[in-house]
């Protein structure tokens, strides 16, 4: 049972995501749609459960585990990939005989030193395709039976002092459809059939799926993201609080990203809790919680990254990996700083 939901209010709650979806690729900032149904069978559990982990404690560990037990194949799409250790088991599980694939996105500067790494090491890798804004997934599969999905980038930052969260998925569904994503990217032959999925695609039915979500909080709604910049991902975080849902929104620090200052003055304004992220960490984060169900994955909530990029996020409802999740942003909520 979660957070103090009946068995029958928590399948109302999951029933509403379960009718196969539309796309909707639209781009821009109309007012949130409360009854649109979307997602497919998105309350049947998975087999087995999904793990959850945090950063940036262990993120480096964990990574190099996942890739070190690749005996097969192993497909990593990246936005950014900086941390020369990782590419360095990339390249040996290469030289071991694992049919490796690296997709980076074409456009970070970040990404040149590991992208003439894995050359001179002979590892295939691409550029994403040019048709997206940013690709932006932070993902990697590993013998086509285990993947990660995770908020955080390859990057030293993100194993240093950056908030993110990530899953561990070994359902044989998500791990088709992340297949099928990963093989449409590398391959470019158009877009995976992604017409009855768990997961949280963009640019295919991101934005529905989180207004969906928001939409669907009567108790209580919590944001962790670095930002909140999308009209109408905020339209529907404000309606949630006017029907009764206690709701928090925790920002990244202000001073990188000054736009944090108006959102939580128009928050702060219809009486919505806003903090900032304490100094202990980097919030990187892009988490929502709704009455025990969290999206955790690369979406920031921003039109172009709901609507124009490559992301990819995880709909979690195990209770055990919420409830850690949980822990963590109420750890993260006590130690910010109120804002405005």
């Amino acid at each position: 049972m979660l957070r103090g939901l009946s068995v029958p209010v928590w399948m109302a709650v999951l029933l509403s995501l379960a009718a196969c979806r539309g796309d909707d690729t639209s781009s821009g900032d109309d007012a949130p749609d409360a009854s649109t149904e979307i997602g497919c069978e998105a309350d049947d559990p998975r087999t087995p459960a999904t793990q959850v982990f945090i950063g940036p404690t262990g993120l480096e560990a964990r990574i190099t585990q996942f890739i070190d037990g690749a005996s097969d194949t192993l497909d990593v799409q990246m936005y950014l990939f900086t941390i020369d250790e990782i590419a360095a088991r990339v390249i040996a599980a290469d030289q071991r005989g694992v049919a490796v694939r690296v997709l980076l996105d074409p456009d970070h500067e970040g990404n040149d030193d590991v992208r003439g790494a894995l050359q001179a090491a002979g590892v295939p890798w691409m550029d994403a395709p040019s048709g997206f804004e940013f690709s932006h997934a932070k993902y990697l599969i590993r013998d086509g039976a285990q993947a990660i999905v995770m908020s955080a980038n390859l990057n030293y930052g993100a194993v240093d002092n950056e908030r993110n969260y990530g899953t561990v998925l070994s359902d044989p569904e998500d791990l088709a459809d992340l297949q099928a994503i990963f093989d449409s990217d590398w391959t470019r032959q158009g877009f995976a059939d992604l017409d009855c999925t768990r997961l949280i695609v963009s640019p295919v039915n991101a934005r529905q799926r989180v207004l969906q979500l928001i939409n669907a909080a009567d108790d209580t709604l919590d944001l962790s993201v670095i930002y909140l910049s999308d009209s109408s991902v905020r339209t529907a975080v404000i309606m949630a609080a006017d029907r009764g849902a206690s709701v928090r929104v925790l920002l990244g620090d202000p001073v990188a990203f000054d736009d944090n200052v108006s959102t939580a003055t128009t928050l702060a304004n219809q009486g919505i809790p806003v903090r900032y992220v304490g100094s202990s960490v980097f919030l990187h984060a892009k988490l929502i919680i709704s009455d025990g169900v969290a999206l955790v994955g690369s979406q920031n909530l921003s039109s172009t990254s709901l609507t124009d990029n490559r992301e990819v996020g995880v709909l979690v409802t195990e209770p055990s990996a919420v409830a850690t999740i949980q822990a963590q942003l109420d750890a993260d909520w006590a130690t910010g700083t109120s804002a405005p």
